[in-house]
This record gives structure tokens, sequence and C-alpha cells, in this order.
């Protein structure tokens, strides 16, 4: 009788460590399959969804390091006669704008709606003068510096050198012509008896006025780009003779 309920005893804790043994084994084999489509199925999609995340940072990145265009700074003069100057220029509406004046900062404005910005009384030194500008975006973004311009403050009248007629001279001849021959000592518009003459770029200038027989005024008129102006007077006599 104790032989009997030892041995059923015996079973049921087989039959029990079966049960756990297959529990495990159903654990193991479901574990496997899961791992299994995790790197056959899933992986793929996973890797795309890192991936479009990373070209996506890549994308955001690239937007954030492009700059806002540089500003453009329309009709800088080569040369003035005053130390203050007014300038007008282009860049996106809404935009600050940043005016650098021999190196320093000089002052900034807000571009207004139609994208034109001004600059009004801005100090030059005498002589040579740099001037460039930047944009600065709603953003904080700031652009490369514009061109630079060179803009040389001159005072000084252009000297004019009258080389042929000399005042007091009594030109003959048969043509109702005196050529007017000189020179200035910089660039400049020259203007004889107000028509202008041709200034080659050694600077001298040469012209061919009508004339009628008599006493004849000739005024040479000097401009240089400042906007300096100087002339001369001569008075010549022409007689119509060979």
């Amino acid at each position: 009788m104790t032989t009997t309920k030892t041995r059923t005893r015996v079973s049921n804790q087989n039959a029990e460590l079966q049960k756990k043994l297959l529990k495990r084994l159903i654990v193991l084999v479901g574990t496997l399959i899961v791992l299994f489509l995790a790197m056959t199925v899933f992986s793929p999609k996973i890797g795309f969804l890192f991936g479009l995340i990373s070209v996506n940072r890549n994308q955001e990145d690239a937007q954030n390091d492009i700059k806002p265009n540089v500003p453009i700074l329309a009709g800088v003069p080569e040369s003035v006669k005053e130390e203050k100057l007014n300038l007008t220029g282009y860049a996106p509406s809404g935009a600050t704008v940043k005016l650098y004046v021999n190196g320093p900062e000089a002052g900034s404005t807000i571009v207004g709606a139609d994208g034109i910005f001004n600059f009004y009384d801005i100090h030059l030194n005498s002589g040579r003068n740099s001037i460039f500008a930047k944009v600065i975006d709603s953003q904080g973004k700031e652009s490369d510096k514009s061109q630079t311009y060179v803009i040389n403050v001159d005072k000084q009248e252009p000297k004019i050198e009258v080389e042929s007629p000399e005042d007091g001279d009594t030109i003959r001849n048969l043509d109702k012509r005196i050529k007017v021959i000189g020179k200035v000592n910089e660039k400049a518009t020259v203007k004889v008896n107000g028509s202008v003459a041709v200034v080659r770029p050694d600077l001298s200038f040469e012209f061919l006025m009508g004339v009628s027989p008599g006493d004849v005024e000739i005024k040479i008129e000097a401009t240089d780009l400042a906007g300096n102006t100087n002339e001369e007077k001569l008075f010549v006599k022409y007689v119509q003779d060979n």
C-alpha cells in the first residue's frame, strides 16, 4: 500500500516537471519567433524611420546654415566734397541693415516694405573712406558683407592749365576756328564756352571752337568727380587772314 502511494506521488511530480519544461519551451520558442520577426520584418522599417529622422535633421541644419542675401548699395559716388553722405540700397523687407565705415559700425536701419533702406548724414573722413553693409534677418542670422566701396572726400577744386592760346594772343587763319589745348590735374568734365571738350586718359584736353573776327572770350570750366568747379578765362583776338 505504501509502495503504491509512493509511485503515485512520483508520477505526479514527473507530470508537474514536464508541464514546467513544456511552458519554458513554449516561452523560448515564442521569444525566438519574436526576435526573428523583429530582425526580418521590422528592422528595415525601423532603420528607414531613423534614416528619415536623420535626413530631416540634416535638412534643418542646412536651412539653419543659409545666410540672408547681402544688401545692395545703390549709386555710391566715387568722390564727394562734403564729409556727410546719404546712401540708399536694397535688401529683404523688415530686415536690419548695418553700415560699416572705415571698419566700425556706423549705424543701422530697418528695410521698408518696398525693400528700400536709407542712411542719412553718414560721417566721412577727409580723404579716402571704405564702406560696406550687412543684413541681419528676423532670426538673427547675418549675411556676408556687401561690396566694399571707396569714397574720396575731395574739397579741392581742379586745376586748369591752358597751353594754347595764351591770354591776349591774336590768332590768324582762314578756318574761323581756334584750337584750345590744356590739361587738368584730376578726373574732371571740361567745358569750353559751355561745350564739352574731350579729356584724354592723361588728363589733357582739346577743343576746336568756331569764332567770328574780332575779340573772343574763351571760358574754360572744369568740374571734378566731387562736384568742385574751377574756371579760367582768356581774351584773344581772331583775324581771318592767311
